[in-house]
Order: C-alpha cells, then structure tokens, then sequence
C-alpha cells in the first residue's frame, strides 16, 4: 500500500502542472526554435535549433532525436524540463548535436517557466565542440 502512495505523489504532482502547448515554439534569442508533440501520454521535445556563434562563426546547431519532458520542482514549485534532476534545476545531460554539417557529442537542458509552464520556456543551455548557447525564453508560435 506505501508503494501506491509513493508512486502516486509524483504522478500527482505532475497532474496539477498544466503541459506545455504542443506545436512549433519560437525561441527569442539567439534566433531559434522546437517542437513540442504527444508520444503516448508523454510529451516530448523534437527538433530543436538554435544558431551559436563558435569561433566568430555562427552555426545553426539542432539537437537530435527526441527528449520527454519531466516534472522538476524546487521550493514547494513545480515545472517541465528536459536533462537531469539536480535538486529541481535541470542541468544538462548528454546529447548528440549536429552543427556545420557535422556530428558531435554535447549537452542539453531547457526548464519551464515556473508561473506558466504552459506558455513559457525560461531557458535552455546546448553545447558541443567547445561552442555552446543559452537561450533566454520562447512561446508557442
């Protein structure tokens, strides 16, 4: 019976967060976007792409494959995020980015805005080759 208890809470928990909207999504700097769709009852992140300047270059990187959000919470509040679950932070977890026509190995977080995760990213990090990006928030299109 504690095992249904335990479960329970977390599930919950991530009952009473609204999911973010799927669809297209329009990061607001530096220039890119993602897309937020339904696999079974998750929803994951596909596509995403940001433009990181490396070596006074700028590249479009686009993180592959996709990425289920999950619940991260931190004080008493409660958001979606993709990469590892440090304390509620969401800090970044290995990825495979490619970039310049090319294939690397990286990193990558995103964390949702904890009063409307619904309609606001607050940020994202990425990073490969020794380039990396923040951005500083994005909304559905």
């Amino acid at each position: 019976l504690l095992a249904v208890f335990a479960i329970g809470a977390p599930l919950a928990a991530a009952a009473k967060i609204p999911q973010p909207v799927l669809g297209a999504w329009k990061i607001s700097s530096p220039s890119g976007g993602f897309t937020l769709k339904k696999s079974g009852s998750k929803v994951v992140l596909k596509n995403f792409h940001i433009d990181v300047t490396c070596e006074e270059e700028t590249v479009k990187a686009t993180l592959l494959g996709s990425h289920a959000l999950t619940v991260f919470t931190r004080g008493g509040y409660s958001t979606w995020g993709v990469g590892k679950n440090v304390g509620g932070e969401a800090e970044p977890m290995p990825v495979r980015v490619k970039a310049g026509g090319k294939t690397y190995k990286g990193e990558f977080s995103a964390i949702w805005n904890y009063e409307d995760p619904a309609h606001a990213l607050l940020g994202s990090y990425i990073s490969f080759n020794g380039c990396s990006a923040e951005s500083s928030g994005a909304k559905p299109k």
